[in-house]
């Protein structure tokens, strides 16, 4: 609460301070694992038995203005796999086109495009250019009268030992980006990427990415290489949308354990990762969504594939956007592993 109350101020100072800054405060209550920073609010094994219900808060913060934008973020949970937490990071800019970023969590502010997962709705990790927990510069040269541009950033982590990050992004408008970023670069357990986005072709997203030393188990486990592919196209004529994104591990090492000092063998295989959504608008105020994620361990004596499928939807109304649905489990061992009902209600408060 101490460390929650000296940010809250600082933020408040900064606002204060700044002419023509636009204040919002996002409120996200529920169990949602997307969007709440808790499991889902309701559990059910395959006997149908009901575990206890899961109720958070996430209350998110943001501020924009000509010199500084800013965001804090505090996830308050009644689970016990999540701890509560806060964080934030402060982007600077005293002049055009540098940035000073510093913060524990810089989000996707600072994101190749070519890392972007669109059937997920997220970014890899390592295709962050400014990597979290630290502070940097970065320079944004993005003319708005060109056709091109760039942005270089240069990051220290927030370690006791010296931990350098960097990153490069180059685009051509409406034709491609093109990213490179390294992570951890002063450690044994440094990683690199490569990100590409094609951007050549109408409400089409196309994103190819390489990472070495992928530390980023959120979606696959960890791997010594990572190839990723993501596409998507919305269509004009229908109120409907489609995203697939395939995450592949290219050997069957994982990422780089400081305590065996060596890329580990892995005994599962070769770790894949496979998603698919489809978005339909059924109408300004209904968004319905259907979700299929699947893991697997290609050349594992005991492969298992598990299957996520996920219906649901977002309703907006005048008191925030209701979003709910059932997300099934299930494996080709057990076969049916039960069901969640996850449960989220947003609300956004906005002034300039």
């Amino acid at each position: 609460m101490k460390k929650f109350l000296i940010s809250f101020a600082f933020l408040s100072l900064i606002a204060a301070g700044v002419s023509g800054q636009s204040i919002s405060l996002t409120n996200t209550f529920g169990g949602n694992s997307d969007n709440v920073g808790t499991s889902d609010f309701l559990k059910f094994d395959e006997d149908s038995d009901k575990k206890a219900a899961v109720v958070g808060d996430r209350i998110q913060l943001d501020l924009a203005s000509e010199h500084i934008d800013s965001r804090v973020r505090l996830n308050i949970s009644g689970d016990k796999n999540f701890a509560p937490a806060i964080q934030g990071y402060v982007n600077f800019r005293p002049f055009q086109p540098v940035n000073i970023i510093g913060g524990n969590k810089f989000f996707w502010k600072w994101t190749t495009a070519g890392a972007y997962l669109a059937a997920i709705d997220d970014f890899l990790v390592h295709g962050k250019l400014a990597d979290d927990n630290g502070a940097g510069i970065v320079v944004n040269i993005a003319p708005e009268d060109k056709d091109f541009g760039f942005t270089f950033a240069g990051t220290v982590g927030a370690r006791a030992s010296l931990d350098l990050n960097t990153g490069f992004q180059f685009y051509i408008k409406d034709v491609l980006s093109l990213g490179f970023t390294g992570q951890d670069l002063t450690t044994e357990s440094a990683s690199f990427g490569g990100y590409l986005a094609l951007n050549f072709v109408k409400n089409l997203i196309l994103n190819l990415g390489y990472t070495y030393n992928n530390t980023d188990s959120g979606y696959i486990q960890g791997s010594q290489h990572l190839a990723q592919f993501s596409t998507g196209y919305s269509f004009e004529d229908l109120p409907l949308s489609l995203y697939f994104d395939f995450l592949s591990g290219l050997n069957s090492n994982s990422n780089y354990s400081a305590e065996a000092g060596d890329y580990v063998k892995l005994d599962k295989g070769v770790p894949l990762y496979a998603a698919f959504r489809a978005n339909y608008k059924f109408s300004d105020e209904l968004n319905l969504n259907a979700s299929v994620k699947i893991n697997h361990k290609l050349n594992a004596e005991d492969s298992l594939t598990s299957f996520t499928i996920y219906p649901y939807f977002d309703y907006k109304t005048r008191a925030g956007t209701f979003r709910s649905g059932i997300r099934l489990s299930l494996d080709d061992d057990k076969g049916y592993k039960g069901f969640n009902i996850p449960f989220s209600w947003q609300y956004k408060i906005a002034a300039k």
